[in-house]
């Protein structure tokens, strides 16, 4: 911190005052707690908003050592992004960096001048001031779309994405929600004009060191959240965004749901409901499918009350994918270890896929390794191991065998390398509805959500763990494609 800032707030102030105040500068989410001035509202943490604070926070300190950094965050509506970022952010780092210029752009003028203004408002409350007694805004140009800081450089510019933002620049540049609708996000034409502005007209106003920040729902495989994905792993040289996804329900949360602080499970089922699963995949679970394009037809599952209802007898497979390379382990959403308990079976002359349990995993080898031989001895001497056999997976198996030696056989099958090739046989079992799974199973709206968006989503983990379950179970008579290890 500053010296000058530290004498600044520290004077005629009690220790345990002066140390919240010293946080709040340095910390976006103890800014937000000690400027809050809601009355009616309280202030409420959820997981994500320690996140987006959390990612916040580096992108500041690394500004403050000449770094530029790039932030993608996804978020479900409704939960709070626009007040975190948009409505606080301008004031604090204009507070810290009062020479330094912030863009606030959204899907239209109106939306970012309301942020604006209530940025700009909160630099004249007695805690903004407790905290940067010497920042003010210059009375003679403080509109809602264009204000400054008095004797200083800094400033702040809103304008909508698609208007215009000639002459401006940023060290502090937020695209907040770039899509007005759904008719908007499934217009070609404007997922371009939206691309276009964003790079063309938004991105170039960064100066040398600057942040750059976009947090938005994302609506389309296509839109700019999509490009960026796309556009930073072909293109070595654009810019390279850490991308932070925050879907609705997982059951890597203690409950299963993102913000139970505000919202019950109910409703997060009940926008699930209105949404459908199109709507749901791309605006609460982050992962987007094309319309009526999707690989494998989430929308005739079948969900049984009980595993009860499954067939006796069947063959079960704990079917595993490991993220066994380190560059798998290390990336910025790094890829899971997941394994899928699942069977098949003939009915009527055709195949049925009844999965019963699915656990997946992030962790370091040796933790992965121990709970990979923990859930082998849960599930028993009768369910059969099975890793897929592709190329690049060969580690894979050798860890396995590893892991298990003595223990279990590892069954493994020669696949095609292609993703999509591999999932292919799964796709009429999606679409004829003969595919089961049991019923509030905590992990079943994270692999509902990564099905739908297959093969356009982040991971694929799960889907691989069907392939080669369908693969191990196609070539049991074929001794010369099916391994045992």
């Amino acid at each position: 911190m500053n010296k000058n800032l530290i004498r600044n707030v520290t004077m005629g102030v009690s220790d345990d005052d002066l140390l919240r105040r010293l946080e709040a500068v340095d910390h976006h989410l103890n800014f937000m707690s000690y400027t809050w001035t809601n009355q009616t509202t309280p202030f409420l943490v959820g997981y994500h908003t320690q996140v987006m604070c959390e990612c916040i926070d580096s992108a500041i300190e690394q500004f403050r050592h000449g770094i530029s950094t790039h932030w993608v965050i996804a978020i479900p509506f409704r939960h709070g992004k626009s007040e975190v970022i948009s409505r606080k952010l301008p004031a604090h780092f204009l507070g810290l960096f009062s020479d330094c210029k912030v863009i606030l752009c959204g899907h239209t003028s109106e939306l970012t001048e309301g942020f604006s203004k209530i940025s700009r408002n909160l630099i004249q409350t007695r805690q903004y001031r407790d905290l940067f007694p010497t920042v003010e805004v210059d009375p003679g140009s403080s509109s809602g779309v264009h204000w400054k800081i008095k004797d200083r450089e800094g400033e702040c510019f809103s304008s909508g994405l698609l208007g215009s933002l000639s002459g401006q620049g940023y060290h502090l540049g937020i695209l907040d929600d770039y899509c007005r609708n759904r008719a908007d996000a499934e217009s070609e034409t404007m997922r371009e004009k939206m691309w276009n502005a964003f790079t063309n007209d938004f991105m170039t106003r960064g100066a040398e060191v600057s942040i750059t920040m976009v947090v938005a729902t994302t609506w389309h495989v296509d839109d700019i959240i999509g490009r960026i994905k796309s556009s930073q792993k072909n293109d070595p040289d654009f810019p390279q965004f850490h991308i932070q996804r925050l879907p609705a329900l997982s059951d890597t949360y203690p409950i299963g749901t993102l913000f139970p602080e505000k919202f019950s499970k109910e409703w997060y089922t009940q926008r699930k409901a209105m949404l459908g699963e199109y709507g749901f995949s791309s605006l609460m679970q982050l992962e987007p499918v094309k319309r009526g394009g999707n690989m494998l037809n989430t929308e005739c599952i079948v969900k049984h009350k009980a595993l009860a209802e499954y067939p006796k007898n069947l063959t079960w497979y704990r079917i595993w994918d490991l993220a066994h390379t380190a560059k798998e382990r290390a990336k910025q959403d790094p890829d899971y270890t997941s394994g899928t308990l699942l069977a098949f079976s003939v009915q009527d002359d055709m195949i049925h896929l009844w999965v019963k349990n699915v656990n997946r995993m992030r962790k370091n080898a040796p933790e992965r390794d121990a709970e990979i031989y923990t859930v082998t001895k849960l599930d028993g001497a009768y369910v059969k191991i099975g890793i897929g056999g592709s190329l690049d997976s060969k580690d894979a198996i050798a860890t396995m065998r590893k892991i298990l030696k003595g223990k279990r056989t590892v069954y493994s099958v020669q696949e095609n390398k292609d993703k999509v090739v591999r999932a292919t046989p799964l796709e009429p079992l999606f679409k004829a509805g003969n595919v089961h799974v049991p019923l509030g199973a905590p992990w079943l709206d994270d692999w509902i959500s990564e099905i739908a968006a297959f093969p356009f989503g982040s991971h694929d983990d799960q889907v691989d763990n069907l392939s080669a379950g369908y693969a191990i179970y196609s070539q049991q008579g074929d001794s010369s494609s099916l391994y045992e290890w």
